[in-house]
């Protein structure tokens, strides 16, 4: 079987047993009976004010959640059936070694775990053995460090000095054999072939994967003007470099507006019904305060709570949320464009772009992305594609 369908070739050990948790939904349901990955917000604080930073917190409390509230959102998680859980921010690290107790409990949990970091560990003073010790933690899978180009333009719009800080602990963590990911955020200053072609250089010296994603015009970069967003000749030229340097280097470069081929291939969870991105159909958001969004750029999208799904309490599960939210089910129902659905790209290597960006852009989750390609590509190639 894994032999006619590779994909799930994940899901058995080398002895073709299922290892795998399987769950049988008992009610007909427009989404997965639960959410794969959980991207849960635990630590609101951060050690940096970059001016494009999507919003940590709807009500400017930066706050940390409590013990019992840290513990009774993670058995929420857990309970909800998830495989997966990231834990972002605001900055994890802040926390120090008080994060260990924390992966401790996602571990117990049986939650694989994913982190987010800007690489600045300044209230760490021993990084090596810091590392020494995440590296114990086996159910971490993959840590993503924030690096947004070359040492100038990543210390320009993040502080003199971070970039130098960041790599250190990328090259600390990838020295362990943690799986780590580049995460780039991308303007039009920095959509430049020499900045990809800089972080391709630096994920293959340290085996990273690398992932690139245009500035969205939320949190602190909703008054980000046309001459700070990328354009799309520079995107054109970026991803087209991109793919060569994939193909060259090796590195695991992917992005949501690659139309060239050679990427991220899209998991078909629902062929009848294809999507976007993950949000809302196979994961989505949780905050300190156990509030649920689609995802972190949907916050403060449209008037405040527009795409609020539901809060999280003892008598409200993530769960029931998940299945059951007017916000979800409007998300996983919008659709796609009939500009979209004609385009070759769409469902082969597009993924259709951010509905956030399209909802912002044009006030419409089924929206074109603005950053779509296609127009330029067409003009560029001679013909549709």
């Amino acid at each position: 079987m894994c032999s006619d369908h590779p994909q799930l070739k994940q899901m058995f050990d080398p002895h073709y047993n299922l290892a795998a948790r399987v769950s049988i939904a008992d009610q007909e349901v427009e989404c997965l009976s639960q959410p794969l990955r959980v991207f849960y917000s635990i630590e609101p604080r951060c050690n940096l004010t970059c001016s494009f930073c999507a919003p940590r917190d709807l009500h400017n409390d930066f706050t940390p959640g409590s013990p019992e509230m840290e513990e009774f959102l993670l058995k929420q998680i857990a309970n909800s059936g998830s495989f997966q859980v990231q834990l972002t921010g605001g900055e994890i690290f802040i926390r120090g070694r008080q994060l260990f107790p924390v992966l401790q409990r996602t571990d117990e949990l049986g939650l694989a775990t994913m982190l987010a970091t800007n690489g600045v560990w300044h209230a760490i003073k021993d990084k090596k053995s810091f590392v020494r010790e995440l590296a114990e933690f086996k159910h971490i899978i993959e840590i993503k460090v924030s690096i947004d180009g070359d040492p100038s333009f990543h210390d320009s719009v993040r502080g003199s000095g971070n970039y130098a800080e960041a790599k250190s602990t990328l090259v600390a963590l990838a020295g362990t054999g943690i799986p780590t990911r580049i995460n780039t955020t991308i303007f039009k200053a920095s959509c430049k072939t020499e900045q990809i072609e800089h972080l391709a250089n630096l994920a293959k010296e340290v085996n990273s994967g690398l992932q690139v994603i245009p500035v969205r015009e939320s949190g602190r970069a909703k008054c980000m003007s046309q001459l700070e967003v990328p354009g799309a000749e520079e995107l054109y030229r970026y991803t087209m470099r991109a793919k060569e340097l994939r193909e060259k280097l090796g590195v695991r470069i992917s992005f949501n507006f690659d139309i060239f081929g050679g990427g991220k291939l899209l998991p078909h969870y629902d062929p009848d019904r294809p999507f976007s991105c993950s949000a809302g159909l196979w994961g989505f958001g949780v905050n300190h305060t156990g509030e649920t969004n689609p995802c972190g750029f949907a916050i403060e999208a449209g008037e405040p709570g527009t795409f609020m799904c539901g809060v999280i309490t003892p008598q409200t599960s993530l769960l029931d949320i998940w299945l059951n939210s007017p916000v979800l089910w409007k998300w996983r129902n919008a659709g796609k464009s009939e500009e979209c659905r004609t385009c070759s790209d769409y469902l082969s290597t597009c993924w259709g772009g951010c509905m956030v960006q399209a909802y912002l852009t044009h006030g419409k989750l089924n929206a074109p992305d603005p950053y779509c390609l296609r127009g330029f590509k067409k003009r560029n190639s001679g013909h549709d594609s």
